[in-house]
């Protein structure tokens, strides 16, 4: 059985994969759409997602674990990403769009089966704030399909 502390980098090397898909999924968007408007939310999503991978190295190094340094492209855009694959390749904004809610609501579902792991501290602090990010990411994308579906798009900028 593993240690707390063994298990707790692997929730946080788990994560850090998701942040990896999420930063994959949103550069493929960004790559796959003619709106500046969207390609620049996609854009800041994958940064943002970036950033967060950077984070997570850094408290799984400050656990006295090995981070994951990036995923394998054969093991990522798994748990919701894989539909941006298709999206992609029929050229559906709206389907695109969908396909990032879909990402945003498995990344959320990942950080919340650690977040129940993890009882407090900085960990847990870093992990929330994180998880709000997310949230709130899913609450666009989720804005934006909404916006697509009632024949407000914003890729005609």
């Amino acid at each position: 059985m593993k240690r707390a502390s063994e298990q707790r980098v692997d929730d946080l090397n788990k994560l850090i994969q998701v942040c990896v898909d999420g930063e994959l999924g949103y550069r493929t968007a960004a790559k796959n759409v003619s709106s500046s408007k969207l390609r620049t939310i996609f854009v800041d999503y994958a940064i943002r997602r970036s950033q967060f991978a950077h984070e997570l190295r850094a408290e799984v190094e400050r656990q006295g674990g090995s981070a994951e340094d990036s995923g394998s492209f054969a093991a990522s855009l798994h748990r919701g990403w894989i539909a941006l694959a298709s999206s992609v390749a029929h050229g559906d904004i709206g389907a695109i769009v969908a396909a990032c809610e879909t990402g945003e609501d498995a990344a959320r579902g990942s950080y919340e089966a650690v977040l129940s792991s993890v009882s407090s501290g900085d960990t847990r602090t870093l992990i929330e704030s994180q998880w709000k990010a997310i949230e709130r990411a899913q609450q666009e994308m989720q804005h934006l399909k909404n916006q697509m579906a009632a024949g407000q798009h914003p890729e005609k900028d």
